[in-house]
């Protein structure tokens, strides 16, 4: 029988921000970022989505609550973008991505402020905001890189 602690390590835990970013980026330094956070989530075993849009970002990660938990500390601690408002935090049944280690798209102004705005809290993946990126993600896949 695996004890508490190893319990905890195998739930599954999302968590979906927004945030601003600290300069004008080029598209050169998006795919940087991009793939840079597809290199550190395929060691870390997180999966997810990452937006942007005029100089916003919002991401929807998921994973082991500890692999989460510690890739959003070094978002947060990043310097690269600020006021990180986060939308979610909570326990996921399974993954909703769990083919991308970082998806990425960039979605319209409209479609950003739609799924930054929608109610993430309660309900995990079926709650509207999650519900919401769902349905974008799939409607999406022409506009990704």
């Amino acid at each position: 029988m695996p004890d508490a602690d190893e319990k905890h390590d195998d739930m599954l835990h999302a968590i979906a921000y927004v945030s601003a970013a600290s300069w004008n980026l080029l598209d050169e330094q998006v795919g940087r970022i991009v793939a840079e956070s597809r290199r550190l989530n395929a060691l870390n075993g997180i999966t997810g989505v990452l937006l942007y849009c005029d100089g916003n970002f919002m991401q929807y990660l998921e994973g082991e609550e500890d692999a989460v938990r510690e890739t959003f500390a070094r978002i947060r601690a990043s310097q690269s973008h600020y006021q990180v408002n986060e939308l979610m935090n909570q326990p996921i049944p399974e993954r909703e991505f769990g083919d991308w280690a970082m998806g990425f798209s960039r979605p319209g102004p409209d479609e950003f402020v739609e799924l930054a705005a929608s109610h993430w809290r309660g309900g995990a993946q079926t709650g509207p905001g999650a519900s919401l990126l769902r349905s974008f993600w799939t409607s999406s896949r022409g506009r990704l890189a």
